[in-house]
């Protein structure tokens, strides 16, 4: 069965959808046709983790998956066809947008990662690992309206990044249990951090303290990138501010004393988007 098989509905790519992100994907802000190629586009980030982590396939069988869409991505490169529903249509997307095919290499690069590390040794290691994984999706999507120049794509890039480390702190134990650590070997030394804490949901002091640290570090990153959104005209725009708020909002609830990050990580809910959503329309009145 090809790995692509369970998005291959045009338009309801549910696979995209079943699936907590920090980030709204493809909302309603956003008109019908833009919307259509986010969610496409962001199918394929989905499609890639899900190999990766779900499931109990070997590392040969996920790796074997992860070529063919490496395969099927040369194929749009060089304008063959292919019999893959889902790759015919991300090709058609390609032709009229010409998006940079690298950017969905580069997820191909995080997949392969994601198979076959299991913790990163120091900080940077992981940043280079989110450069990969994170910040193409924001790239892509400047690309659709082609205002994707050198300063909008580091400001993406720091919004993305971000985005990526806190689902890394809302996510330790489930992270832990796919047997995977994203806090750094060397951090965790330095703060006398537990392995079997995470195990027990543990949340010791040592745990807080860090906590406050990863987030003070992460909200000097997203500040990098907060304001994209109001350079960005119309809809696309309205969309990145409210993801920028929901940045912040979780790096709020992150820094409280009471978060426990191994028992109630903070998540962005619906009446929270609902939120978000006036927020940003009373200020840009």
């Amino acid at each position: 069965m090809k790995p692509t098989q369970s998005i291959m509905s045009r338009y309801k790519i549910a696979q995209s959808k079943n699936h907590y992100e920090n980030f709204t994907v493809g909302s309603l802000v956003l008109g019908k046709e833009m919307r259509e190629a986010i969610i496409t586009l962001y199918a394929f980030a989905r499609l890639g983790d899900d190999i990766a982590d779900e499931g109990n396939k070997s590392k040969k069988e996920r790796s074997k998956e992860i070529l063919y869409l490496k395969n099927h991505l040369k194929k749009i490169e060089l304008n063959q066809k292919t019999n893959d529903s889902y790759f015919n249509l991300l090709h058609k997307l390609h032709l009229k947008y010409k998006f940079k095919i690298n950017n969905l290499k580069r997820f191909i690069n995080a997949f392969n990662e994601d198979i076959n590390h299991k913790q990163y040794a120091r900080f940077n290691n992981l940043l280079r690992y989110c450069d990969d994984a994170a910040n193409p999706a924001g790239e892509l999507i400047l690309s659709l309206v082609e205002l994707d120049n050198k300063e909008n794509v580091r400001q993406s890039d720091a919004i993305c990044t971000a985005l990526a480390l806190i689902n890394f702190a809302q996510g330790v134990v489930e992270d832990f249990e796919k047997g995977r650590i994203y806090i750094p070997k060397n951090e965790m030394k330095r703060f006398n951090l537990k392995v079997a804490d995470i195990q027990k949901r543990n949340f010791t002091s040592q745990w807080v303290k860090y906590k406050k640290y990863w987030v003070e570090r992460n909200y000097e990153i997203l500040k990098k990138g907060l304001g994209l959104g109001k350079k960005i005209k119309g809809r696309l725009g309205f969309e990145i501010q409210m993801v920028e708020c929901a940045a912040l909002l979780l790096l709020k609830r992150l820094g409280r004393n009471s978060c426990n990050l191994f028992i109630t990580p903070p998540k962005i809910n619906t009446s929270d988007w609902i939120f978000i959503f006036f927020k940003v329309a009373l200020r840009s009145i």
